[in-house]
Parts: C-alpha cells; structure tokens; sequence
C-alpha cells in the first residue's frame, strides 16, 4: 500500500511539473485571474535548456535530501566507481541515459503540442514496460492486469483534447517525441529495477541526475537558444520550483519500484495524464469535454482496482 501511495504523490509531482512547463511555452490564463506565459518559443534547443536549467538546480536539493533519506548514500555512490560494481555502474548510466533522453523528449513535446496530448502519448509506457518484464524478469501480468491497462488506455484516449490550430512539423515532432519519451522512460525503469537489489533507491537517483545533468549540459552545445536578458531570473525560479517537483517525483517513483515493481509502477504511474488533465483545468482554465472526464473516471477506477489487487497480495 505504501508503494501505491508514493507512486501517486510521485505523479501529482510530475503533473505539476507538466502544467508549469506548458505555461513556459504557452502563455494561458492562470486560475482565470491573470494571462501569463509563453515565455520562450517552443524550440528544441530551450527545451534542452529548461532540461539543463531545472538538474542543475534539483542538484543541491538532492545533496542535502539524499543523506537523510538514507545514511549510505555517499559509501554506496563512491562503491560505484570500484571495479566490482562495474556492472552496477553500467546500468546506473543506463538508466541516466534513458532518462534524458525520456525528459529531453518530453520537454520538446510538451513545448510543440498540447500538454495533455503528449503525457497521454508518454503513458504509453506502462504497456511497454509491462511487456518487457515479463519478458526480462519473468513479472508475468496477471488477467487483472491486462484488463485495468486497456481500461485506462481507453480512458487516457477520452481524455485525449482537441489538435486544432496544431500541425505541420510542430504536430508530427511532438507527436513523435512523446511517444519516443515513453519508450525512454520504460528503459530506464527497468535499469532502476535491476539494480535496485544492489544500491538504495536514493542512491541510484542521485547518481541519475548526475548523469542527465553531464548530459544536458553537454547537448546545449549544439542547439541555438533565444532568451530575454530579464528573463533569466524568472526562467531560474521556475526551473526552481520544477527541479524541486521532479525530485519529489522521481525519488517517490524510485521508492514504490523497489517496494512493488517497474510494472505496477508504471501502470499506476498512467494516471499521470488524468492529474495532468486535472491541473491544467484547474490552473490553466483548460476546459474538460464530457468525453474527458468519463476517461479520468475510468483511470481513476483502474487505478483503485490496483491498489486493491495489490491489498489482497500482501494481506
């Protein structure tokens, strides 16, 4: 049950995540009280740069945060380096890898297209995931399953708002690069699972963030950026408040991957579009059709079926 519960804080995070990082790109009417956003053009290189912005910052909060969490942290990051955990190593900058390209996929399609389309695209992941570890660690789905994922698929397609006034190489980019994002983001669970039975979860996403902060960094160096000089301060804030969201996030993910699997996870991480969809009504006034909110109920209760399922187990 805690799993289950760190899974959806996990996904409240990241949904937030999501809607501030639209309004970064798109200028929107917040709680219907003031018009604000759009402030960088939707390209790839300031994707790259929020990407780049907000794990610089998560950084120092993971430094302070980690050690609390678990007092082994810094002897278990520098056992990476030793040539017994070489195997270790590998998978820990596997799992980093994946992840930046998962966030840097994410963050372009976000930026291209509407930000509920692309989550519901980047959801996708749980089947994939699901697939592959039956495949890879023999975690066969039970019928249970089955019938809650192509519930909440069904439900994540209702939920999916209208494309108009998107198109062209915007539509066929950010289309593409969210379901690539998905893709991404299933690799790197399972890397987290296979090496969870070797190092702490708090552990392996420091040494993560790392990995995807060398290699934001690295990208910025071939891509073009555009911003105002009086937005660099406001664009730090906010890469603030994201860092700190995405950290929340990600450490919740990775503490309910260890305490259930990279499968139950990800099909409880796909109500992420249905918190997104949420939020973005809430904050961004973004208006829900009737079809939209009968797909949020059918994800909710897919999601209550798990956690029941997952109950009964343990019980």
């Amino acid at each position: 049950m805690l799993g289950f519960v760190l899974v959806l804080i996990g996904s409240l995070c990241l949904a937030t995540q999501n809607v501030l990082l639209r309004a970064i790109f798109s200028k929107s009417s917040i709680l219907g009280m003031v018009e604000w956003g759009g402030l960088l053009s939707p390209s790839a290189g300031h994707s790259l740069l929020i990407l780049q912005m907000r794990s610089l910052l998560m950084l120092p909060f993971m430094l302070v945060i980690a050690p609390c969490l678990h007092s082994e942290t810094w002897s278990e990051v520098q056992q990476l380096l030793t040539p017994r955990k070489r195997s270790l190593l590998r998978k820990t900058l596997a799992s980093g890898g994946f992840l930046f390209i998962s966030m840097a996929l994410l963050f372009s399609a976000i930026a291209q297209i509407p930000a509920g389309v692309a989550t519901i695209l980047f959801f996708t992941h749980p089947a994939i995931t699901v697939l592959l570890s039956w495949k890879l660690f023999g975690d066969r789905p039970t019928a249970l399953r089955i019938g809650v994922l192509v519930t909440m698929l069904i439900g994540i397609f209702f939920i999916t708002p209208s494309l108009d006034g998107v198109g062209g190489n915007a539509l066929i980019w950010g289309l593409s690069a969210a379901f690539g994002a998905g893709i991404g983001y299933s690799l790197q669970s399972l890397f987290a699972q296979a090496s969870f039975s070797e190092i702490h979860p708090v552990s392996f996403t420091l040494a993560t963030f790392v990995v995807v902060i060398i290699l934001s960094s690295c990208s910025l160096l071939f891509v073009q950026i555009d911003v105002s000089p009086q937005l660099w301060t406001l664009l730090w804030i906010l890469s603030a408040i994201a860092g700190l969201f995405t950290l929340i996030g990600q450490l919740t993910y990775n503490l309910g991957i260890r305490l259930t699997s990279a499968s139950f996870v990800g099909i409880i991480g796909i109500s992420n579009p249905t918190l997104t969809a949420a939020l973005a009504w809430i904050v961004l006034q973004e208006a829900l059709a009737n079809q939209q909110i009968l797909g949020m109920l059918m994800v909710v209760l897919g999601v209550i079926a798990l956690s029941q399922e997952r109950r009964s187990k343990t019980n």
